[in-house]
């Protein structure tokens, strides 16, 4: 219980010093924040997205019970004022905020919350595994509900800051379910008025939002802030300097020496819960052939993708999954080898069966870090065929396991390595191991171990030991743990990428 309440206290603390980040003299309202970014959201509904171009927009307009902090490494109350576990870490029971309302003006209730956690929580939703030891969720009055588990677990609260355990209006959800994907009605600082996809989300502030700002009125400050797609990475560069954007996130590396050094403009590095690697399909040959997938990462010149793609920011992985808080820096990284690498094809008996290894239209580090790849794996023995599809085509066929090869990215929703360990690992979950089609009895085992200690000494070397078994089945090829690199003009004040990926927009004001 004592650990349960240093962490409350923590995310406390945080909060107020968050709150302190800003006078009232410091801050000005109103005016339009246009921010341009590579991911286009595939929908704003919560509960259905995987990818980062929708969940980093459903954070701006939608909330949940428990919140990431300022940093993104704690957490804060969101929609719940406070909560408790039970002492034999069966339940916990999340006292609502009184006095919160949706954007259309109606009242947050017990039953909105329930409908929303059970929703999140369908084993068939794309983040039920995170919710797979809830076995009850129930109303107790109209200002608490409780959660009881099978078995303890040790990520809950961290699970409910995911984005998609977002309370939504549940009449409006249930009214339409499509149309509620376009146009949210939740609690969040936004609410949106116009949502042309493939082009740009618009969003105003929700009249009704409960949080106060430096200067004692709600939050946002800003009249409208517009998160405009665009893919082709120089696009985003020149609009920066042109003023066409206020910010621009994933500054191209090769450019980020130019983007500092514009005048009025920072650029922004900031740490991250992200691992940027090449996905496999496991159940797409050669890649059900764990000698083929080590082939690959012995092919892989890593330190040459370092220095011609990433210019030095980050660091060489060791990993399967970005470096959440119990990464392990005991697993020994697999070394660049071809002569390995041609060995490990030969003894697989590798038929000449083509990799299409797949990267994003308009993603030029992406293609050249493929170039690369290709480069190592065809003189390991290997045929590859680089291919180009645009980012919400290449992601869907991911999903549908329409694909071999896709030089991407992942990044945690949460300061908790259960999210992606689960997501990625575990094989019997929702994705499919997050569309790898990787399957280990062992690593299923430690995982669900892993969730029911709160031991953190435990907890790490579990995690640990799934990190080596599955980073050394040839997973992924990892690439990168590389941090947030963006860059915005110097009127955006209080900007701050957190490390679980999106922004507090609701934060930022204007000085101009």
């Amino acid at each position: 219980m004592k650990a349960k309440y240093l962490v409350f206290g923590a995310a406390m603390l945080g909060l107020i010093a968050g709150m302190h980040q800003a006078s009232a003299a410091d801050v000005k309202r109103g005016g339009t924040l246009t921010v341009a970014r590579p991911d286009e959201p595939l929908t704003l509904d919560p509960f259905t997205p995987s990818d980062n171009g929708s969940i980093y927009n459903i954070t701006q307009i939608c909330e949940s019970l428990i919140s990431a902090d300022a940093s993104g490494t704690g957490l804060e109350p969101g929609l719940a004022e406070s909560w408790k576990m039970a002492d034999d870490g069966l339940s916990i029971e999340l006292k609502l905020r009184p006095g919160v309302k949706f954007s259309n003006g109606n009242p947050l209730t017990a039953e909105d919350v329930i409908f929303s956690l059970k929703k999140v929580a369908d084993p068939k939703a794309s983040y039920g595994f995170a919710f797979d030891p809830v076995k009850a969720i129930d109303k107790i009055d109209d200002a608490t509900v409780k959660l009881s588990f099978k078995q303890p677990y040790a990520a809950l609260e961290s699970a409910l800051s995911l984005f998609a355990a977002s309370i939504v209006s549940k009449a409006d959800y249930e009214k339409d379910p499509t149309a509620f994907g376009s146009k949210p009605v939740c609690t969040g600082p936004f609410q949106v008025e116009s949502y042309e996809r493939g082009t740009q989300v618009v969003m105003v502030p929700n009249p009704h939002y409960w949080r106060m700002g430096a200067d004692g009125k709600p939050l946002p400050y800003v009249d409208k802030a517009i998160l405009k797609y665009v893919p082709e990475s120089n696009s985003r560069v020149l609009g920066l300097q042109n003023g066409d954007f206020d910010a621009i996130l994933a500054v191209p590396l090769n450019q980020a020496e130019a983007v500092k050094a514009m005048p009025d403009t920072t650029l922004e590095v900031s740490p991250s819960f992200r691992l940027d690697y090449v996905y496999l399909n496991h159940a797409k040959k050669p890649f059900d052939d764990k000698r083929i997938r080590l082939a690959l990462n012995y092919a892989a010149n890593r330190d040459a993708i370092m220095k011609a793609v990433y210019f030095g920011y980050g660091e060489v992985p060791n990993s399967y999954m970005p470096k959440v808080s119990f990464w392990s820096d005991k697993v020994e990284k697999l070394p660049y080898d071809i002569e390995k690498a041609k060995a490990l094809v030969q003894e697989a008996g590798y038929d000449g069966t083509p990799i299409q290894l797949m990267v994003d239209t308009g993603n030029a580090p992406f293609r050249t870090v493929a170039t690369i790849l290709q480069q190592g794996w065809s003189q390991a023995g290997l045929k590859v065929e680089i291919v180009e599809f645009d980012v919400g085509t290449a992601f869907s066929m991911t999903q549908k396991g329409e694909y071999q090869a896709y030089v991407s990215y992942i990044t945690s929703d949460i300061n908790d390595d259960d999210e992606l360990a689960s997501i990625q690992a575990d094989g019997t979950g929702a994705t499919a191991a997050f569309f790898s089609n990787y399957k280990n009895e062992e690593v299923t085992k430690l995982l669900a171990e892993a969730r029911q200690t709160s031991d953190k000494a435990k907890r790490a070397e579990l995690y640990g030991k799934v990190q080596g078994i599955v980073y050394n089945d040839g997973y992924s090829v990892p690439l990168n743990f590389l941090p947030y690199v963006n860059g915005h003009k110097n009127h955006v004040q209080n900007w701050k990428n957190i490390a679980v990926g999106w922004w507090w927009l609701r934060d930022v004001w204007l000085n101009k």
